[in-house]
């Protein structure tokens, strides 16, 4: 429901604002036309406006009389000139006989002979010169009406301004909460995702608002992390750089050996043949490491499997994983509760993680000691833990170079699960740790 209402913010908004600025507007109106309309009756009453007005508008009917020459006969350019003023009532007489009317001047029953029309003692007569002779006007106007239309016509003009002008300030704090949002948009463009967006309101401007911090803060993580990506990349690849450049100069030291025929018995080549394969094997090794690394580094997106219990999961894997280390001397204790759980995993992933550890535990573990699994359990949380007992410096084992447990890392990151590595000189323990699902 809470949607709901943010969705119509801006509509509700938008419906106030001009209702109340049409409703204040209308009162405006009304009110003004009132003391407007109430000022020119008092004005009326008070003076003789009505009567200066009406002798003007004789006079100019005099003038256009004698400036167009015209006769008594010339009704339609007298009607012309009626029609021209507003709220006026034209009458020619002859004689006390109405000849013309501008309420009716077309009918026939006008200027008949013999008809007398009395005046109207109330309205101002005089007396026009035509040019055929002079004829009696009574002309009413009513100044009042005509004050009053202009004046509402000016005053409907200024409420509409006010209306508009109204709404338009109404306008103005989303406009400028939008040019704001515009120009933080710009900052995360030119690349500052520091700054937070703005987030104000309850409306579909806050919740875009809030859309765009989300996804600052997104595009912000993900910067960091490609960042740490990087440096790890380069911390990898210098020490990877590092780690050949010993099996590199002993495997070539060996090779011009055996090439220049520096050996005395057929034993002593052996033994440089074996030294050479070691480090070719060693060397190999690691570029393989690199590959997954790559391999893993390169796979951005990653679409977990649907959730699935804790043993379906990790039942065949382990099994594989205790076979391949029993084939290779070492004896493998699994200890794992009853309880299942719901996880969310790449399974493709978790092959490859224990393809790694199968690997460290082959090449860095005491086959004299047991391997040990056990299952562990945090808030939120489920996952293994992978105990042996590592070897002696002493014991020849591989020197380590740490690219399998970079990649194991990046995988767990990429199903949103962690891995950490408590290591003593009696025991290696790596754990790994999945966010609980819903099942």
């Amino acid at each position: 429901m809470a949607e709901g209402k943010n969705r119509q913010g801006l509509t509700v908004q938008f419906t106030r604002l001009l209702v109340g600025a049409a409703a204040g507007c209308i009162l405006l109106f009304l009110v003004l036309r009132g003391v407007l309309v109430c000022c020119i009756g008092y004005y009326d009453r008070n003076s003789d406006f009505r009567q200066r007005e009406t002798a003007r508008r004789i006079q100019g009917f005099q003038d256009y009389v004698t400036q167009e020459h015209l006769s008594t006969t010339d009704t339609d350019q007298i009607s012309a000139w009626a029609r021209q003023q507003d709220y006026t009532l034209l009458e020619l007489y002859r004689n006390q006989v109405l000849v013309y009317s501008s309420f009716a001047p077309n009918r026939d029953d006008i200027g008949h002979e013999g008809r007398i029309t009395p005046f109207y003692d109330w309205m101002p007569r005089a007396t026009i010169t035509f040019a055929d002779g002079a004829l009696q006007v009574l002309l009413y106007y009513d100044p009042v009406q005509a004050w009053a239309r202009w004046g509402t016509l000016v005053i409907l003009a200024a409420c509409i301004g006010l209306f508009m002008a109204v709404f338009l300030l109404g306008c103005r704090r989303i406009v400028r909460y939008i040019c704001l949002l515009s120009q933080e948009v710009q900052g995360m463009e030119n690349g500052d995702l520091s700054r937070p967006v703005t987030v104000q309101g309850s409306d579909e401007l806050t919740a875009l608002a809030s859309c765009l911090d989300s996804m600052r803060l997104t595009l912000d993580q993900q910067r960091q992390q490609e960042a740490e990506t990087s440096a790890r990349v380069k911390s990898l690849i210098t020490q990877m750089s590092h780690d050949l450049r010993t099996p590199l100069t002993t495997l070539l030291l060996y090779t011009e050996i055996v090439a220049s025929g520096k050996y005395q018995t057929q034993a002593q080549l052996s033994a440089y043949l074996a030294k050479i394969d070691a480090k070719a094997r060693q060397i190999k090794q690691m570029s393989d490491h690199l590959f997954e690394y790559a391999l893993v580094t390169r796979d951005t997106v990653v679409t977990l499997d649907e959730p699935a219990p804790f043993s379906q999961i990790f039942e065949e894997p382990l099994a594989e994983w205790a076979e391949q280390l029993e084939q290779h001397g070492f004896i493998c204790r699994l200890e794992l509760g009853e309880e299942d759980v719901s996880l969310r995993v790449h399974r493709a992933y978790i092959r490859r993680i224990f393809d790694n550890i199968t690997s460290n535990i082959l090449k860095y573990a005491d086959p004299a000691c047991p391997v040990t699994v056990c299952d562990l359990r945090r808030e939120g949380q489920a996952g293994l833990a992978f105990t042996n007992v590592p070897l002696q410096p002493d014991a020849g084992g591989a020197e380590s170079t740490k690219v399998g447990l970079v990649s194991i890392q990046t995988m767990m990151e990429k199903m949103q699960g962690t891995v950490s590595v408590d290591r003593s000189s009696s025991s290696y323990c790596i754990a790994l740790l999945f966010p609980l699902a819903d099942p």
